[in-house]
């Protein structure tokens, strides 16, 4: 399927509120050579998919695989229980970053597609797939460089600089914008019906009029705006193409309520095809969801026996030094009755009393650390 850079770009601001402030549980590697990352989220566990062309939150069940590559297991070591501090696109180019405290993960969903850990300052700690480009390299220890950005930005194109580009090409108007501009073909022909200029207009002949119409309109296309979206996807020439909102100059689709479930629903099924060979999924949504609930509530119980266990723990030491303890109260309540001020307190107490960490007596708090 083909997500255009703009599509790509809803779907970044649908999700950024998703994982901004989520914490990262768990790497996994898929039998396809997939990455699946689940995120402790506000809303919830999600876990994302990362394949060379797309990532997306998946609401079916994809199953981690037993012998894994290594590249997994090291993310895990890295950056399991970091705190995500923003997700994000880089521009409007096929990257999308996600930004822990103390490392970045990039995401680069084109070629070949590649997951890069680099740290602060961008030395590349490890990538799952070693590559070198003629203006960048991919390894180890090597400063990392975000790929060139093709041509113009949509959002930084004025009529000044639309002209000067139209005027040195002896291309048509659409041929010349994909070109130039970091746009993609669709939205090429798009603009220009907006603008009211045909697409096969040799680029030179364009007016500063017409270039003024056609930079706004591509501005107006490329501008991210939540009330904008209605996901579609539609067929072009046997390719699927999944859009922000519809076109005119294209045919109508399958449309979705997010751009992650359109997304999901052709990755998940094709999961199913690399893993099964059959046509549909193997197993229903409402079944993935099961599993996936109760997955859910596995983790939730192992939490919760371990938060009992360290309950008893705690129990067992209030016991063993109950003694003490008690006399440290006492100590406490006779301070608090010759109205003696909190820092005198702590300072007597804490000599006969070496394991009181603090005194707090707005919040009538004794911290004690209890040793066997």
């Amino acid at each position: 399927m083909i997500i255009p850079n703009i599509s790509l770009a809803f779907q970044v601001a649908e999700l950024a509120p998703i994982f901004n402030g989520s914490i990262l549980r768990k790497v996994q590697e898929l039998d396809n050579g997939w990455l699946k990352f689940r995120f402790q989220t506000k809303q919830g566990t999600k876990d994302l998919i990362a394949t060379p062309e797309a990532i997306f939150i998946t609401s079916f069940s994809m199953p981690a695989r037993k012998l894994t590559s290594g590249y997994g297991a090291f993310l895990k070591k890295k950056i399991v229980n970091k705190k995500v501090v923003a997700f994000r696109q880089h521009g409007l180019d096929r990257v999308l970053e996600i930004v822990f405290e103390d490392f970045f993960l990039i995401f680069e969903l084109f070629a070949k597609g590649n997951v890069i850990l680099t740290d602060k300052s961008l030395k590349t700690v490890s990538a799952f797939r070693k590559e070198r480009w003629k203006d960048r390299v991919l390894r180890k220890e090597e400063q990392y460089k975000f790929p060139a950005s093709k041509g113009v930005s949509p959002l930084d194109l004025n009529e000044k600089t639309l002209l000067a580009l139209l005027s040195e090409s002896d291309s048509d108007i659409v041929r010349t914008v994909v070109k130039e501009v970091n746009i993609a073909p669709q939205f090429a022909e798009e603009a220009c019906l907006n603008a009211g200029l045909e697409k096969e207009t040799k680029a030179n002949s364009v007016k500063k009029a017409s270039a003024a119409k056609l930079a706004k309109s591509i501005k107006e296309l490329y501008s991210v705006q939540a009330e904008k979206a209605k996901p579609i996807i539609v067929e072009k020439g046997n390719k699927k193409i999944l859009l922000p909102f519809s076109l005119k100059g294209l045919e109508k689709g399958n449309e979705f309520s997010s751009m992650n479930e359109a997304i999901d629903s052709v990755y998940s099924a094709q999961f199913s095809k690399e893993k099964v060979g059959v046509e549909t999924l193997v197993v229903g949504k409402k079944k993935a969801e099961l599993q996936k609930s109760m997955e859910q509530q596995k983790e939730a119980l192992e939490t919760l026996n371990k938060r009992i266990e360290d309950n008893a723990k705690k129990a067992e030491l209030i016991y063993i030094n109950y003694a003490e303890i008690s006399e440290l109260l006492k100590g406490t309540i006779i301070g608090v009755d010759k109205k003696i001020k909190e820092k005198e307190i702590m300072y007597k107490l804490k000599s006969r009393f070496p394991f009181l960490q603090s005194v707090n007596l707005k919040d009538r708090k004794l911290t004690v650390d209890l040793k066997k």
